[in-house]
């Protein structure tokens, strides 16, 4: 008995599933012919002729007529959050926020900077002006660091 795998040489060719192409201006036998389904005149009769995406034939657009939401914090707009791996190549025990913009770790409009675990070991760091999670704190205060607000 021999299996039959599904191969490309073997794949049935269903042809009632593959619709033909239809062939526009082709004379008026195609029932396609002179304006090849497009009709009489007007912007849909032309080559390169379409309305674009949410006109509404120059009424008020629905992305218009709706109202803008959501929040931007201006405060939020000059403060970066940066991860504790990040000062480990420092190579300074003491850190503030002009060491950190020399060293094109945050933008130079940046006033807050608030400093996030994301590695379990740390050594001895002083942090002055620099904002810190509770398990940062933790961490340099463990390693004989200290942190200033």
């Amino acid at each position: 008995m021999k299996l039959n795998t599904l191969k490309l040489n073997n794949l049935s060719r269903n042809s009632s599933r593959i619709n033909k192409k239809k062939r526009k201006g082709r004379g008026p036998g195609s029932g396609l012919g002179k304006t090849s389904g497009r009709g009489h005149k007007g912007l849909g009769s032309r080559s390169g002729g379409k309305i674009r995406v949410g006109f509404e034939g120059g009424q008020m657009p629905l992305q218009k007529r709706v109202p803008k939401y959501g929040f931007s914090s201006r405060v939020n707009r000059f403060s970066r959050d940066i991860g504790l791996s990040n000062l480990l190549p420092l190579k300074t025990i003491d850190i503030d926020l002009e060491i950190l913009k020399k060293k094109n770790l945050v933008n130079q409009n940046t006033k807050k900077v608030k400093v996030f675990k994301d590695t379990e070991s740390c050594p001895k760091l002083k942090l002055k002006g620099i904002l810190t999670t509770s398990s940062v704190k933790i961490m340099i205060e463990q390693a004989g660091g200290s942190v200033e607000n």
